[in-house]
């Protein structure tokens, strides 16, 4: 690693779980490389990530630019500017959470990420603009003729019996993705203290060692390069074809 890495959260429907994703890749991240500057930007007007991870964090290592229509570009510009510092220095780590709605301008950021985090349950509700949602972000990489970001499906609201995901797999045929560890409903835990306390509050649960099983999964393909050697060996592969 000779700079800092990105993880980019993203999905333009709502209430998929993404800063409540975000939030927790930081406490994990934060945990797993005590030695790592890890930081959190919040661009969704929400900021339900700031919020809930605000508290737990050192000064400055999480922080709220709300990116939408409704504001200017002052918040796009400076979320840019952080993030491209941030992966000067090689131990950085950054979590950009966005929010709902088509990410616009944002997707310049998510282009110099290693990974898109793309949340979704598997109601055709939250399919039917997940996948939109990938096939433009696919087509992006194309068109900038890289393998990075990687998109990263995290299937959602998954019951505990449940581990047929064909359907969320035939779904996504055709389009350049890779399928994630699931969870569970992550609403249970952010309900579980009135103050968040990050995975430390969920240890002993189910969702604690399905997060733990996706950190790893991000730590261990992403993050090391793994996932980009694959796709660079089959690049090189239908080359000689």
């Amino acid at each position: 690693m000779d700079q800092g890495q990105s993880i980019f959260v993203g999905n333009i429907k709502g209430g998929v779980g993404k800063s409540t994703i975000s939030a927790f890749l930081f406490d994990y991240f934060r945990i797993r490389f005590p030695k790592r500057s890890v930081q959190l930007l919040d661009t969704d007007r929400q900021g339900t990530a700031f919020e809930l991870v605000e508290p737990l964090a050192k000064e400055g290592d999480v922080r709220h630019f709300p990116v939408s229509d409704r504001f200017d570009g002052l918040s796009l510009v400076t979320v840019d500017s952080i993030l491209r510092r941030m992966r000067t220095e090689e131990t950085s780590l950054t979590i950009v959470d966005t929010g709902a709605g088509w990410p616009g301008n944002v997707w310049q950021i998510a282009m110099i990420c290693e990974c898109i985090i793309v949340p979704t349950s598997l109601s055709w509700a939250d399919l039917r603009p997940t996948i939109e949602f990938i096939r433009e972000m696919d087509e992006r990489k194309e068109n900038n003729v890289t393998i990075t970001p990687h998109l990263i499906i995290v299937p959602n609201r998954i019951p505990p019996g449940q581990r047929d995901l064909s359907k969320l797999s035939e779904n996504l045929e055709g389009l350049n993705v890779v399928l994630a560890p699931p969870l569970s409903d992550l609403s249970l835990v952010r309900q579980m203290s009135s103050n968040f306390q990050g995975l430390k509050d969920a240890e002993g649960t189910r969702f604690y060692n399905e997060f733990i099983r996706l950190g790893d999964f991000i730590t261990d393909y992403v993050l090391s390069g793994k996932l980009s050697a694959i796709f660079q060996d089959e690049l090189e592969e239908s080359k000689r074809f």
